[in-house]
């Protein structure tokens, strides 16, 4: 049995929304033409709003049913689904890579997010499911107004919104607080983000941080790419081009100024790590912001 790794979000006119790494799919016709089994390299949010619908992932199998919510996140090997006549429900998928540049605060939600794993399925209150629609909603509309000024950033705030209203309703059903972590690998993982939010502004090596929590880099590496769909160096770049972007955006440092607080050795430097990870020059991503 062959595994196709879906390493990117699917674009096409059948994706109901799709912006920025962000699709909404509300029907099942959309994705019929997936091939599975598939390794799956981004969060998926599944809601059953009628009917049924059977998940069959790695060795297991979830039935959806009215008002059912699950969330699958990156890793995980999808090999089938099976809805009933009358399913109606929808699904959000969001790459990591999103996640990871826009949420300064994601390894300290990182225990709920691991949860997602071992607990993917809750049954939300009437309430709850009207809730999730609405902002669906919103992600669907903002999608089509292409001449609005503020799209994509209004986009990234429903989705912020969306994923700490999701985390919020796992909390009230499973205990999440850090010390819950127990395999070791997830609990490598969250120590490896605190101490990249932590120091990020002068470390970038994934042999530092592997040194900080004795372990090797290769170790370090294939446990961070194993848990979370991303390497320690795409999580390190991210929250260094987050923290760049705060600093450019709500401080009056020059960019000069900037480099050095984050430990680059001249602005030349950090102009070209900046722009190779964002597309565009410091100077022109602060001039952005000012628009």
């Amino acid at each position: 049995m062959s595994i196709t790794t879906i390493d990117h979000i699917p674009t096409g006119s059948q994706i109901a929304a799709y912006i920025d790494n962000i699709a909404v799919i509300d029907s099942l016709d959309d994705i019929n033409g997936l091939k599975l089994p598939a390794k799956i390299d981004f969060i998926l949010s599944i809601l059953c709003e009628h009917g049924t619908l059977t998940i069959d992932y790695d060795s297991t199998s979830q039935k959806l049913s009215e008002r059912m919510l699950m969330i699958l996140k990156p890793g995980h090997v999808l090999r089938s689904y099976k809805a009933s006549a009358d399913f109606n429900g929808h699904f959000i998928v969001v790459s990591t890579k999103l996640f990871g540049d826009s949420m300064s605060t994601f390894s300290k939600m990182l225990p709920c997010f691991i949860q997602f794993r071992d607990n993917p399925v809750i049954t939300l209150t009437p309430e709850d499911v009207a809730s999730q629609t609405e902002m669906r909603a919103i992600l669907r509309r903002m999608a089509y107004c292409a001449g609005h000024q503020y799209r994509d950033r209004v986009l990234r705030s429903v989705l912020e919104a969306m994923f700490y209203e999701t985390l919020g309703l796992y909390s009230s059903y499973y205990s999440v607080e850090a010390g819950s972590i127990s395999r070791r690998r997830d609990a490598l993982f969250y120590s490896f983000l605190r101490e990249v939010e932590a120091n990020c502004a002068k470390e970038r090596s994934v042999a530092y941080y592997a040194g900080v929590l004795c372990v090797s880099p290769k170790h370090l590496s294939a446990t961070v790419k194993e848990v979370s769909g991303r390497t320690a160096g795409e999580w390190i770049d991210s929250y260094v081009i987050l923290e760049a972007k705060l600093l450019l955006q709500n401080t009056g440092l020059t960019i000069q100024e900037v480099s050095t607080k984050l430990n680059f050795p001249n602005q030349s430097f950090f102009g070209k790590y900046f722009k190779h990870l964002t597309g565009m020059s410091p100077r022109a991503f602060r001039a952005n912001q000012s628009v």
